[in-house]
């Protein structure tokens, strides 16, 4: 797969990657990765990975890992798949990208990184509760769970989870309860949108 204005190291997986292959291409990349058994969940060779409780998920990382890289090249001179496609890259993916080369972290406190970023430079927006930050906030952050997949995005809300639980601590210092701070922010924004909608249905109805 080519990737236009970015890097080709970018991990690219979920549910996005059935926008960027043929039927056919699927196909050989699931029978690929399930080659072998895999390791995590010990699903036998051909069989789908499954969770904990029993249903059925992406390839575990150590599957993928054992049946090796993905044999594209060899493929594509086969005739078995397309000539290779470009795409772009969401500017939240960018975003991430340079994280990861700014800190040295791996991708899903990068992808934290870049969602923070993109609510900073939204602020004033947000701030006067624009709905076109949000919805470009919104539009991002929806692209970035299809890029990443399921596991890629449960790893990014424990990312930002970590980092508002630490923010919170750091703002209430020694002698504030930061679960306090917390109750006391959500409250005043959950006012803040009551009252606007109130205007906004004054508004509609005047």
């Amino acid at each position: 797969m080519g990737v236009e204005n970015g890097s080709d190291s970018i991990p690219w997986g979920g549910e996005w990657r059935r926008h960027l292959r043929s039927d056919a291409e699927m196909d050989l990349v699931r029978s690929w990765k399930r080659r072998v058994e895999c390791p995590t969940c010990k699903a036998a060779a051909g069989r789908a990975c499954r969770t904990a409780g029993g249903s059925p998920t992406n390839e575990h990382r150590a599957r993928r890992d054992a049946v090796g890289p993905i044999p594209y090249t060899k493929w594509r001179k086969e005739g078995l798949i397309p000539e290779q496609r470009t795409y772009t890259i969401p500017a939240v993916l960018k975003e991430s990208e340079k994280a990861r080369a700014d800190f040295n972290v791996d991708t899903a406190l990068a992808d934290g990184v870049a969602v923070v970023r993109m609510f900073l430079a939204d602020r004033l927006g947000l701030f006067l509760q624009g709905e076109e930050a949000m919805d470009r906030i919104d539009d991002a952050v929806r692209k970035l769970i299809e890029v990443r997949g399921p596991v890629g995005t449960a790893d990014v809300v424990t990312v930002l989870a970590g980092q508002v639980a630490s923010l919170l601590a750091a703002n209430a210092g020694p002698d504030t309860d930061p679960e306090a701070l917390f109750d006391t922010t959500i409250r005043a924004q959950i006012d803040m949108a009551r009252r606007m909608n109130a205007v906004e249905k004054e508004r509609a109805d005047g």
